[in-house]
């Protein structure tokens, strides 16, 4: 007698797995970068393009600096459009590392020679901060 199938229960059936709305404003930013960014490396076109568009109508375009950002996303469309998923990746993994900084000088209060949460001085943002970024 043949066994019947199996199919151990879903994930989501076992466990609540937190979704983006469960997340803080930041953590959703950073969690939609993140879709993008796997979709640019994994090649998928329209997954790809989607979450730039998802990122993109989520930022406003109030101020010169905003509109630049604009810009980088409407560059990470075409590129995924003329297949240059690297490019996109690459241009969202530093535009996530950027709120990732901000976020951290926030919290620290943007001195200069703060500490990191590993108790190192933060020498990238402290040179940031000497050149006037």
């Amino acid at each position: 007698m043949p066994m019947p199938d199996y199919a151990p229960p879903s994930r989501a059936a076992t466990c609540h797995e937190p979704s983006a709305h469960d997340l803080a404003p930041l953590a959703r930013l950073l969690h939609a970068y993140d879709l993008a960014i796997v979709a640019c490396r994994a090649r998928e076109a329209r997954a790809a393009y989607r979450h730039i568009a998802t990122l993109r109508a989520a930022h406003p375009c109030d101020t010169p600096a905003a509109a630049s950002i604009d810009g980088l996303y409407a560059y990470c469309e075409r590129a995924v459009l003329s297949g240059d998923y690297l490019g996109a990746a690459h241009t969202l993994t530093q535009l996530r590392s950027a709120w990732q900084a901000a976020d951290r000088i926030a919290n620290v209060g943007g001195r200069v020679g703060a500490r990191r949460d590993d108790g190192q001085p933060d020498h990238e943002r402290d040179a940031g901060a000497a050149i006037g970024a």
